[in-house]
């Protein structure tokens, strides 16, 4: 059973760490979710813990708000809901809204568990921006965001630089400024002219302009536009209308260009769809078209069949709903779609098996732990038993569609 406490009323960090001691002192355990105080102060950190006694029968199934890990059927208490798995990846979640108790991807834009993990690059680096790219991975300052400002050159603005979207600072295009002339005070083009001066040699200044507007001008139609296409309010190249092309892009002001992954479609034509269909997400996919629901994402919640854990069913990034594989809950029973962590009774055990200070033996592989004295194959990997010592960065042994066996993660994938 878990009792809820409250250190508010105490003040100062020893009288919330003599509360806390206070607890153990009767024999009751403290417990939390894995979230922790934002200066990292422990004793701060007093104030989110619940009691538990660890007696508690009624634990609860994952997606329900939870305490501490002892409310918890699966053992683990994240972000504030009961967890299927310890989640402790930066840019994974367990309540995103498509499918709370679930560990996920952290959406697009979203911040990290961890800010120190995707720490804010200066956009002159083009490195990190400080978010998660909706992949399991930090983000990159986007395709287009400029790193490095132009100068004026005659009748235009060159020496652009602007990012590439994979951490790189490169060559952007130059904006033509003619008719129009360039002020050197702004390194900008010219938008209206006040005097003959204001535009390129031979060129009159009438009623604000110097004639027909370059690609890259500020207009309203494409009758101002030497081109004669106006989208996104800039003169453009051609006429831009399709799905995640736009032509205002920074440093690319004129030319039509694909919209950063995951940005949002500012046109509206890739309409959002749930994640349970792995269709589009509303946002686009870098190279002009729309995205899709990421690699991993779970679209069918796990269930039980007896002993056995019908894995989530995840998404395979291309629009497809993967189908679910089958999972041996051994020595313990599936309930409420997890495998159960940590025996009371007997009955938490599968038959055969006795409850013995919380356990029923050794845990079998995608099962959550916390030690590798819990395995059976004495690998606790990303917070289940995984097969293997599962090294590398770029391995995960707790993907949703795979959970016990290490498999190349997208978190590293750019």
């Amino acid at each position: 059973m878990c009792v809820g406490l409250t250190f508010s009323s105490m003040s100062s960090p020893r009288g919330r760490l003599a509360a806390a001691a206070f607890l153990v002192s009767f024999g009751v355990m403290a417990c939390g979710s894995h979230s922790t105080a934002p200066n990292g102060d422990a004793s701060a950190d007093a104030l989110a813990l619940v009691a538990c006694t660890g007696t508690n029968t009624m634990h609860k199934t994952n997606g329900l708000a939870c305490g501490c890990a002892g409310d918890c059927a699966s053992g683990f208490c994240v972000d504030g809901v009961c967890c299927n798995t310890a989640c402790t990846e930066s840019c994974k979640a367990c309540n995103t809204p498509g499918a709370p108790g679930i560990c996920g991807f952290v959406p697009s834009g979203g911040a990290p568990r961890l800010p120190a993990t995707c720490p804010i690059s200066d956009v002159s680096s083009c490195g990190l921006d400080g978010t998660c790219d909706g992949t399991g991975a930090c983000a990159s300052y986007a395709a287009g965001t400029t790193c490095a400002p132009g100068s004026c050159d005659g009748a235009a603005v060159k020496d652009v630089r602007v990012c590439d979207g994979q951490g790189t600072c490169t060559s952007g295009p130059a904006t033509i400024c003619a008719p129009f002339g360039c002020d050197t005070k702004t390194n900008a083009c010219v938008v209206t002219c006040t005097a003959d001066g204001d535009c390129v040699s031979g060129a009159k200044c009438v009623n604000g302009s110097c004639g027909p507007k370059p690609i890259g001008a500020v207009c309203t139609a494409g009758s101002q536009c030497a081109s004669n296409f106006c989208a996104d309010g800039f003169c453009c190249n051609v006429a831009c209308t399709g799905a995640c092309v736009s032509c205002d892009q920074s440093g690319r002001i004129g030319t039509c260009w694909p919209i950063a992954v995951n940005a949002p479609d500012p046109h509206g034509i890739c309409s959002a769809s749930a994640s349970a269909t792995c269709g589009q997400t509303g946002r686009c996919d870098g190279i002009g078209g729309c995205a899709k629901y990421a690699a991993e994402t779970v679209c069918l919640a796990p269930s039980c069949n007896g002993d056995r854990l019908n894995t989530a069913g995840t998404c395979d990034g291309l629009g497809t709903c993967r189908p679910q594989g089958v999972q041996s809950c051994d020595p313990y029973q599936c309930t409420d779609g997890a495998c159960v962590n940590r025996c009371v009774v007997d009955a938490d055990c599968v038959g055969g098996h006795s409850c013995v200070s919380g356990s029923c033996g050794p845990k079998s592989n995608g099962q959550a732990c916390t030690a590798a004295s819990q395995c059976a194959s004495n690998f606790c990997v990303d917070g289940v038993c995984c097969a293997d010592a599962c090294h590398g960065a770029c391995s995960s042994c707790a993907l949703a569609s795979s959970l016990g066996t290490c498999m190349p993660s997208r978190r590293c994938i750019r």
